[in-house]
């Protein structure tokens, strides 16, 4: 018979003893094979569950009554998915609040994401739902923490959650991962930091730079939602753009692609963008670059004063990034400091 793998085994009260095979290849040789056997065939457990997880933004700061979300749990090579679940939420004090944090609220939410392409306002209003969801809580799936504009029922200060975390290799349960601040509500708008200006030749290609203006914003409560952009020259002018012109510098966006929903007016001293109610912030979408344009910024705006409007000798442009939060009336100045309005 040839020599083959399969080898078939009996016992015998001490001795495994070959029935295929090699003929009276038995004792230790045997029982080798044997404990092989049961070490291969045991069920191998899957899966790894690192006890070094957290959380990047501890504590995490949130505005009370506004959306802030956390990044994702940080998981160091532990197998995914991830499950999360809160299992205690205390104050500074030490008491439990598991239940004011799941305090519900009703408010405007998005029912899916906002580009550029929700260019009307009825595409727009198509995705405008109303969303009730807790104030604070944490995904199950990642552990990111998700702070509601329901928060602002809830008292501002520090909360700390113990979380439990499972996978396919078991589960762990980190007391205190997460620190989170319930802080004041936020202000009605954020002027980005990074405002610039330059010169630009007559084919609209980039040719010096100019001193950083200065970027101001004024907030009036109003029944009509409107933001209004004003340039003033190092003499205090003011630009008019009904006279002047206003545009967009070549290759980049400026207000009226962040608000495509009502008509540009300009006026002989601003150029005003009325805008919709829209939950969280205005713009309700950022630049993509999809179109082949270059994004800058958050919504970043470049915008492009011609040539014979200024003391260049040519044309230019101001570059601002501005995010408003509230309904009302916005007037954003942009302040030049070496340079003059014809």
């Amino acid at each position: 018979m040839s020599y083959k793998t399969f080898i078939k085994m009996t016992r015998n009260k001490n001795r495994i003893t070959e029935i295929i095979g090699v003929p009276g290849f038995t004792g230790i040789v045997g029982w080798a094979l044997a404990l092989f056997c049961g070490w291969s065939c045991q069920k191998v457990k899957s899966g790894y569950l690192s006890s070094d997880l957290y959380y990047i933004e501890n504590p995490l700061i949130a505005a009370r009554g506004a959306n802030t979300v956390s990044g994702a749990l940080q998981v160091n090579g532990s197998t995914t998915p991830l499950y999360v679940e809160v299992v205690k939420a205390v104050d500074a004090s030490g008491n439990r609040v598991d239940s004011v944090l799941a305090t519900k609220g009703s408010f405007p939410g998005f029912s899916d994401a906002i580009s550029a392409s929700d260019s009307t306002l009825d595409l727009l209003n198509k995705k405008i739902v109303q969303v009730t969801a807790p104030a604070v809580s944490v995904n199950p799936m990642g552990g990111r923490i998700q702070v509601s504009p329901a928060s602002k029922a809830i008292p501002m200060g520090t909360y700390t959650i113990d979380i439990r975390v499972s996978n396919s290799s078991g589960s762990v349960t980190l007391a205190g991962a997460c620190k989170i601040v319930i802080a004041a509500s936020i202000p009605a708008d954020t002027v980005y930091s990074g405002a610039y200006a330059g010169t630009l030749d007559v084919n609209g290609n980039y040719t010096a730079a100019l001193a950083n203006p200065s970027v101001a914003v004024q907030y009036f409560p109003s029944s009509t939602n409107k933001i209004v952009f004003k340039w003033v020259d190092k003499n205090g002018k003011v630009y008019n753009t009904l006279a002047r012109g206003i545009d967009v510098r070549k290759g980049r966006w400026n207000f009226r692609n962040f608000d495509p929903y009502y008509p540009q007016v300009l006026t002989d001293t601003s150029v005003e963008y009325q805008y919709p109610t829209v939950p969280n912030e205005f713009p309700a979408f950022p630049n993509s670059g999809a179109d082949g344009s270059i994004p800058r910024g958050n919504f970043g705006c470049f915008f492009k004063l011609p040539a014979g409007s200024n003391s260049t000798g040519g044309a230019m442009f101001t570059f601002s990034d501005v995010a408003f939060f509230s309904q009302g009336l916005y007037v954003v100045t942009i302040s030049l400091s070496d340079i003059t309005f014809n």
